[in-house]
């Protein structure tokens, strides 16, 4: 038998297919008068490179924009919005009304993450005006005196504990003003949390993206059980690689070897009780691993080697940091006190400094893990439904409703955590005349960019998702793999967290392709889904959603190509080594 053609090995790929698009394909059959229909038959289109290089182009125009234009996301988003959009009408066959509802759907999501960000900023600019950062600058020196060990107790310790009860971006808008309070560069400040979190964004947030798995595929609780049990042992594999990674951008070879007793203990309670967690609890898992490393964090910082005081010489410090003459603190916010301000009778004591945090996680866990609270109040909903859209080529998007519980979502939690701190820092008396003004003038100014960008980034999301180009980009990477596919399995789930900032989302997106994917290629299901949730997790490091989160209270909304610069290299290697496993296992 001669060998396939690429394009008769996509479409013999597609007949095995039973995924949503064929699942719906009775309805649109019945709309144009025919029955049940294959993917490939309602999708006429066929999966070829140029049909491939097309449904990508929107993502390729935003790297080359962001990456090689050194354009900001506030900038390369709608651009990218406007291909997609020129891409669904011409090439896919969307109509103007499928357009329409995808970009609005794509606002009115992009509400939800908005909320974040809008009191992600507030509680910074909370924190700043009240002179907390320079605290905690001097605070956390005195707690943990090595400076490793302080960028690791908030760029990847911290970080996974506030993704293990909030998630939805807040490690990285938390952790970066945070690192940039102790002296760290504003780029490395959103670097190393984005790849220090990312090992949570599976069973972390009370495990809602590994729930979303489970829900999509349908899984039988034996099922369930393998695949949390790979899911774990692949994100193990990406938590020690993140400790590696922010020690290696902190001094190379010799960072990692210094924090290597934290890297080896750290990443076997995050890692180690995550897998053993996936067979107990999906809700508790992530949070439990993360706070036991966290607290542990304190102990092992009492080991000889990190007991003493050192020069922060390393790169990733300020050059005021480096030699002690100050701190820029990363060009945000009001400037901040001195050494003898921090002294002065009406100062923050590092407790109260940490008020806004300490209030943040106490509002999380009475809401979030008291049921009875969480269910009354999100018994408060509202939303939007959206109809199904059928392309002139046939693809199929469900109806979908897209709601939002504002008294459990995270921009609450935040929203509530800065107004906290604002009356308990006025209280202690450390915030100056006219600092509401400024607070809420800041806010603004920061907001605008960033919501123009995730605004602009969601939108083409949906539209790139509403014309079919992603079912092509997925099925067209499948089947150009056939067996081989394992590999490529967890890139798949990245590309769906760099697409929708959320691992959630990558595994809604994605979950049920990976799972046919599988019957299709006759791989191990259970180490394909795995792979899907892992590889979604790690994209968290390169989501534009999160970076944009980063660089606003960072105070350098604008580089996000910058960053993405060295988190997309990173999580190549880190998808492609989880995907050799992937490979060998399935």
């Amino acid at each position: 038998m001669p060998p396939q053609s690429g394009s008769t090995r996509i479409m013999a790929f597609c007949r095995a297919q039973q995924t949503r698009a064929e699942r719906g394909s009775q309805r649109a059959g019945d709309a144009k008068g025919g029955g049940v229909k294959k993917w490939e038959e309602i999708m006429e289109l066929p999966v070829t490179i140029i049909s491939w290089l097309t449904a990508a182009l929107p993502l390729l125009i935003l790297l080359v924009l962001m990456l090689a234009g050194r354009w900001g996301a506030a900038e390369a988003g709608p651009v990218s919005w406007l291909i997609a959009v020129g891409m669904a009408w011409f090439y896919f066959g969307a109509s103007a009304e499928t357009i329409g509802f995808e970009s609005v759907k794509g606002v009115w999501s992009a509400i939800t993450v908005l909320y974040v960000v809008w009191a992600s900023i507030l509680i910074y600019e909370v924190s700043d005006e009240g002179g907390a950062f320079e605290r905690l600058r001097h605070g956390i020196a005195d707690v943990l005196p090595d400076p490793l060990v302080q960028v690791m107790a908030f760029g990847w310790a911290f970080a996974s504990f506030l993704q293990g009860v909030t998630g939805f971006g807040v490690p990285i808008a938390v952790c970066a003003p945070l690192l940039v309070g102790i002296g760290v560069r504003p780029l490395y400040a959103v670097i190393i949390p984005l790849i220090g979190h990312a090992w949570n964004n599976t069973f972390g947030t009370l495990g809602v993206a590994w729930l979303g798995l489970k829900e999509v595929t349908a899984m039988e609780p034996l099922l369930a059980a393998q695949t949390a049990l790979y899911a774990a042992a692949f994100i193990w594999i990406l938590n020690a690689l993140g400790g590696i990674l922010v020690c290696w951008l902190y001094d190379r070879a010799r960072g990692v070897w210094h924090g290597l007793p934290i890297i080896v203990v750290m990443s076997a309670i995050q890692g180690g009780l995550t897998l053993a967690l996936s067979q107990w609890n999906d809700v508790l898992n992530g949070f439990v691993a993360s706070s036991v490393a966290f607290a542990a964090l304190f102990v092992l910082a009492r080991l000889p080697r990190y007991r003493a005081e050192k020069p922060r010489t390393s790169s990733v410090f300020t050059k005021e940091a480096r030699e002690g003459t100050g701190h820029d603190g990363g060009g945000t916010g009001s400037d901040p006190q001195d050494a003898a301000a921090i002294a002065s009778p009406r100062a923050l004591t590092l407790n109260q400094a940490f008020i806004p945090y300490y209030a943040l996680v106490l509002i999380t866990f009475a809401i979030l893990l008291v049921s009875p609270l969480k269910n009354s109040l999100s018994a408060f909903a509202f939303g939007v439904d959206f109809p199904e859209t059928v392309t002139d080529l046939g693809f199929v998007r469900d109806a979908t409703s897209v709601s939002m519980a504002p008294f459990t979502h995270a921009g609450s939690f935040l929203l509530a955590s800065a107004l906290i701190g604002y009356v308990a820092f006025r209280r202690i008396g450390v915030m100056k005349q006219g600092s509401f003004g400024r607070i809420v003038r800041n806010t603004v100014d920061k907001s605008i960019p960033s919501t123009i960008a995730v605004i602009a980034l969601i939108a083409m999301s949906n539209v790139m998702a509403g014309s079919g180009a992603i079912e092509v980009l997925a099925h067209g990477a499948a089947a150009a793999t056939g067996p081989a596919y394992g590999f490529l399995a967890p890139v798949v789930g990245g590309l769906g967290a760099f697409m929708t900032t959320s691992n959630l989302a990558s595994n809604l997106l994605f979950g049920t392709f990976q799972s046919s994917t599988a019957d299709a290629t006759g791989l191990l299901k259970p180490a394909i889904l795995g792979a899907q949730t892992a590889g979604g997790a790690a994209g968290n490091m390169i989501a534009p959603g999160n970076v944009l989160l980063g660089t606003t209270t960072a105070g350098i909304l604008g580089r996000e190509g910058e960053v993405l610069r060295v988190t997309i290299p990173l999580f190549t290697i880190v998808a492609l080594l989880i995907g050799a496993v992937v490979f060998l296992v399935a």
